[in-house]
């Protein structure tokens, strides 16, 4: 007799998106190497969406929708994304020549 997946197991067979890493330049691929660990874990996440809202990136990573928020926040002041506004929600998608 089986047993029902629980919230962690649920979260281990989520379908992960993952960024095609070859149509980036070397230039790009140092600049997201140079980003620590959890900023580089939002910002492939964003590479792989195309574009995507706080909640979005937080369904794939399995972090807070505020920790992202935060994230997106900090790589748009960075350069690395840029925001579009669409009514109440903020959309990110990466900048120019981080795509």
């Amino acid at each position: 007799m089986g047993r029902k997946p629980g919230k962690a197991d649920l979260r281990h067979s989520r379908d992960r998106v993952k960024p095609d890493l070859g149509k980036l330049e070397k230039d790009e691929l140092i600049r997201l190497m140079e980003l620590p660990n959890y900023l580089r874990e939002t910002m492939l996440t964003v590479i792989a969406l195309g574009e995507a809202d706080a909640s979005e990136v937080s369904e794939q990573t399995g972090r807070s929708r505020t920790s992202e928020s935060d994230r997106l926040n900090q790589l748009e002041r960075m350069g690395y994304l840029k925001r579009r506004h669409a009514w109440r929600r903020v959309y990110f998608s990466p900048a120019r020549g981080m795509s």
